[in-house]
């Protein structure tokens, strides 16, 4: 298996997806909080943390590796938590994968113009300056391959969004790097999602408000797991 991940606490199991040019420590307090009620798999997903540097940056293969570390881990049924790029991997994977049974979302985004233009034109920038480095650096050449794929993945459809008929919470800060626009598609094409708006907080909600993250993931997961 070349997908690194970590497998903590007991319950039913729950993957965590983190988001571009992070790794699963971005998940290390939400772990403690949980792991006595759930099964908490954080993975590092391609060309990130000790996962593989190599093969496809796509969507598509990241859900694939997911599926593996399932299929590995024999699980029946899961769920995920994705952040950013995490929760575009987890809209993939819903629309690949029947054990995935509730997902929550936080700050994904539909399309690359989905980010706000401030914010993509810091990333052509960067991608302009970097490839002086990537002559002599691995490191420069992984943050530009990561980066570009930004520039080209997620392209989510109303239609393909519709179908995906699992329970989803998305999870949006107020000064995101996302457009209201985009979290308003997602969560109006999405058949049964609730959209909760983090006050005070940026694109990192984890980072920057993550008490009030924390009560919305709690809420939610304990709907999907205690009904009536």
């Amino acid at each position: 298996m070349k997908i690194y991940y970590e497998v903590h606490g007991n319950g039913y199991p729950i993957v965590l997806l983190h988001g571009n040019q992070e790794n699963r420590k971005i998940y290390d307090q939400l772990i403690k909080d949980l792991e006595n009620d759930y099964q908490l798999i954080a993975m590092d997903s391609r060309y990130h943390g000790k996962s593989i540097k190599s093969g496809p940056l796509t969507l598509d293969r990241m859900a694939q590796d997911v599926m593996d570390v399932a299929n590995e881990l024999d699980l029946e049924a899961y769920d995920v938590i994705g952040f950013s790029d995490g929760a575009n991997i987890a809209l993939t994977l819903a629309g690949k994968d029947d054990r995935l049974k509730h997902m929550a979302l936080l700050s994904p985004n539909a399309t690359p113009q989905g980010i706000k233009w401030y914010y993509r034109l810091h990333m052509y920038m960067t991608l302009l300056l970097l490839p002086i480095f990537c002559i002599y650096d691995k490191r420069s050449r992984t943050r530009f391959k990561l980066i570009s794929f930004m520039t080209k993945e997620p392209h989510f459809t109303a239609d393909y969004l519709s179908e995906l008929k699992i329970p989803a919470l998305l999870l949006s800060g107020e000064h995101d790097v996302i457009k209201d626009s985009d979290f308003t598609f997602i969560q109006s094409s999405l058949p049964y999602c609730v959209h909760k708006v983090i006050r005070n907080s940026p694109h990192f909600l984890l980072g920057y408000q993550y008490d009030k993250t924390l009560r919305e993931i709690r809420g939610f997961l304990y709907a999907c797991h205690h009904e009536a």
